[in-house]
């Protein structure tokens, strides 16, 4: 009966060989399972992906809505100023053609035929170096440096005059103009359009080629590129809006007084030999390469010299 026991032992081991028939259907249950889970997650990428397209679009939508809104705000501002100032001309009783100054002109009439001022290659632009005496005979070396000069006076702040007057650089000059003491906003919005001003007369005055230039510019709209929105347009050359004057926001209180300076300049300025054929010459090379939207992927050079620094505005310094 020993021997009997044989067979059972191989039914037993003949059970156990049925065993990885089970483990094989269960693996081909498992990789099914695994299949439809990885489906699955795929399919929930897609439509993450496809979520966050759609999120992007949104943006984009939100942006251009937000553009469309900021232009309409302008175009209604625009708007009111033109009509406020069609009442005051309609209660003055004026004559059209005497009243319609250039620097009057609204934004949305001046078209293309503008110039923006700016930057420390531009002979208009308060930035540019060309030394300055005011009126007690002390030198400057740009219209700028005696406008901070002058701020610092209307401080009584004696420490940051000589630091603006005998600083080497620009750069050591602004930092000494925001060294000024007891630095009053309001107090300073008092001086400084006819500061800014005289800078400009004296260093036009005193700098003919300049003044020359600032006459053959005609009728010519000028507009100062800076975000300071008293002074500027609001928007620096660097960026697209500074291009379009739709979108411009600010004041532009510098270039409506450099037009003002314009004006007065011409009604006694006499050309000499060869300088208007010379100014015309620089003229055209400023209105190619200076007074116009700077591209900022790009660079361009002048003369030899590599482009403008950007103004970095603070709220009262003038460019």
């Amino acid at each position: 009966m020993a021997e009997g026991a044989q067979p059972n032992g191989n039914r037993q081991q003949m059970s156990n060989y049925g065993k990885p028939n089970n483990n094989r259907q269960n693996n081909g249950n498992n990789g099914g399972q695994n299949f439809n889970v990885q489906q699955e997650i795929n399919g929930i990428k897609q439509e993450m992906s496809q979520l966050r397209d759609s999120v992007d679009m949104l943006e984009q939508e939100k942006d251009s809505l937000r553009k469309a809104i900021r232009k309409l705000k302008l175009e209604n501002e625009h708007m009111k100023k033109k009509y406020k100032r069609l009442q005051e001309k309609v209660g003055d009783d004026r004559d059209g053609d005497e009243s319609a100054e250039v620097e009057n002109v609204d934004y949305d009439e001046i078209g293309r035929d503008f110039i923006l001022v700016g930057g420390i290659h531009d002979p208009l632009a308060l930035r540019f170096q060309a030394n300055i005496k005011d009126e007690n005979g002390i030198q400057h070396k740009s219209a700028e440096r005696y406008y901070w000069y002058k701020m610092a006076e209307v401080f009584n702040d004696d420490a940051a005059k000589k630091g603006i007057l005998e600083a080497e650089s620009f750069n050591d000059a602004e930092e000494a103009m925001k060294e000024i003491k007891d630095f009053k906003e309001n107090t300073w919005n008092e001086h400084k359009m006819k500061v800014w001003e005289e800078g400009q007369r004296l260093k036009l005055e005193q700098n003919r080629w300049i003044e020359n230039l600032l006459v053959f510019s005609d009728k010519t709209y000028i507009a100062v590129a800076t975000q300071d929105k008293y002074f500027g347009t609001g928007w620096r050359k660097n960026r697209d809006e500074s291009n379009k004057p739709i979108y411009w926001d600010g004041e532009n209180q510098g270039g409506k007084s450099l037009m003002r300076l314009r004006k007065l300049l011409r009604q006694n300025h006499d050309w000499k030999e060869n300088e208007e054929e010379e100014t015309k010459r620089k003229y055209n090379e400023l209105r190619r390469y200076v007074w116009r939207r700077v591209d900022p992927t790009k660079r361009f050079q002048m003369n030899g010299h590599a482009r403008g620094r950007r103004g970095n505005f603070r709220q009262f310094s003038a460019r």
